[in-house]
């Protein structure tokens, strides 16, 4: 009889958010504290029994200079496009969570798979988990105060199962991956378990990534998470956010509060044919989100048809300095645990794809992905104040104006490596 590989991927984003709370702290172990959340659907009345964390069977490797993590960062970039635009409407993913999952994953593939795998996400012939691994490292620097950045992975086999050695052992030494076994004989208990966990790496967030039926019977859930809460370098003032009206991608209109720029300030920015993009820093300026907005309101779908992975990276190296008076709205989005099949079995990889390099006859069954954002004038309060202060006289007229009024696109880029951490599109701020 086949074992059944279960593989899930998980994912959140907080940007400039000072709505969401802090109910755990991760633990040195990669694990998280007991929330405050509410049990989810699939969690019984009594706390399940939290199984034992077992050590990584190998110390995490340091970055290697000599790893081709540029390589791999664009070839994720331009899969997290594609996958981006496989979505409909209000979208928001993490193309670098896909990655990282299904890197990690690529150490148990079967030849067929891992090749099909090369294919989609454009992994480097040599070194891939050396790549993986330094960029991952270079990503952590960027989480300093007040910024937060956590990626997170961890191995959840059925406690009757081992996977090979070689495996585990990649999972640890390039992705830092944590085993805890669990009872997938127990499906209610097992997903309480793996929610419990993923709701502590996303700060509640995202309470429920699987239930009974997704864990019953498998022999290894792998789960990533991907957590980030940024202040913005220039904060918007609470006190200027109006509402206003926003024309949605159907022609209506809709009233959002919009935060605006009291005046206008420097920012970089790249004007387009068909759009305006205006970079947003993060404190510290590894991180920063870019705002793309079509000149017309029904000009979206045009302006990401002449973007890809690359030229989305890279709108840093075109940018130019100049002042910059934005408004836009304030959003909150989120993508529901979706099928990641419906996106990769068209490209040949499917359910049943093979994994004997996890363990024999193992093959994958399910592949998830959720995601959330929340985009608000949160600030350091320095900041906030720095950016009240100015002269008395009539500032001169900005360099550009851009008012992100319809529908537009937006990516959350770390700026050293230039990968695309999130990515998403609005196309209705009330959804």
């Amino acid at each position: 009889m086949n074992r059944l590989f279960g593989f899930l991927v998980v994912l959140c984003c907080v940007a400039a958010c000072g709505t969401s709370t802090d109910t755990s702290e991760p633990t040195a172990d990669g694990g998280a504290a007991t929330t405050a959340t509410a049990p989810s659907a699939s969690t019984a009345a009594a706390e399940p029994a939290i199984p034992a964390v077992i050590e990584p069977v190998a110390d995490r490797l340091p970055a290697d200079p000599e790893a081709p993590a540029a390589e791999w960062v664009a070839g994720v970039n331009a899969a997290g496009w594609d996958f981006h635009r496989h979505l409909v409407g209000n979208a928001v993913s993490s193309p670098m969570s896909i990655g990282v999952a299904f890197s990690l994953s690529r150490a148990g593939a079967s030849p067929d798979t891992a090749a099909v795998l090369d294919e989609i996400f454009g992994f480097p012939e040599q070194g891939n988990h050396s790549a993986a691994n330094t960029f991952d490292l270079l990503l952590a620097r960027a989480s300093a105060e007040p910024n937060t950045i956590e990626v997170a992975n961890r191995l959840f086999p059925d406690d009757g199962f081992s996977p090979l050695p070689e495996f585990l052992q990649t999972a640890a030494a390039h992705y830092g991956a944590i085993i805890q076994p669990v009872d997938t004989a127990d499906g209610n208990t097992a997903a309480a378990v793996i929610n419990d966990w993923v709701s502590g790496r996303t700060r509640g967030l995202i309470p429920m990534i699987v239930d009974r039926a997704t864990v019953q019977g498998q022999e290894l859930i792998l789960v990533n998470t991907v957590y980030l809460k940024a202040d913005w370098s220039a904060p918007f003032l609470a006190g200027l956010t109006r509402d206003g009206q926003f024309t949605t991608d159907d022609g209506n209109t809709t009233t959002v509060p919009f935060m605006r720029d009291g005046e206008a300030i420097t920012r970089r920015y790249v004007r387009l044919d068909n759009a305006d993009a205006v970079e947003l820093p993060y404190v510290g300026r590894d991180l920063a989100m870019w705002l793309i907005v079509p000149h017309e309101s029904d000009g979206l779908a045009a302006v990401e048809a002449s973007f890809d992975g690359t030229t989305l990276a890279g709108l840093a190296d075109a940018a130019q300095q100049g002042t910059v008076e934005l408004t836009m709205p304030k959003w909150e989005q989120a993508l529901p645990p979706a099928n990641l099949f419906d996106w990769l079995c068209p490209q040949g990889f499917c359910a049943g794809a093979g994994f004997d390099g996890i363990a024999p006859g193992i093959f994958i069954t399910s592949a998830l992905h959720a995601a959330k954002v929340i985009v608000d004038e949160k600030g350091t309060e320095a900041a906030a104040a720095t950016s009240m202060a100015g002269d008395m006289s009539l500032p001169p007229p900005p360099d550009l104006t851009v008012v992100a009024d319809r529908p537009f696109l937006w990516a959350i880029v770390h700026s050293e490596t230039r990968a695309i951490l999130f990515l998403g599109r609005l196309t209705n701020p009330t959804l």
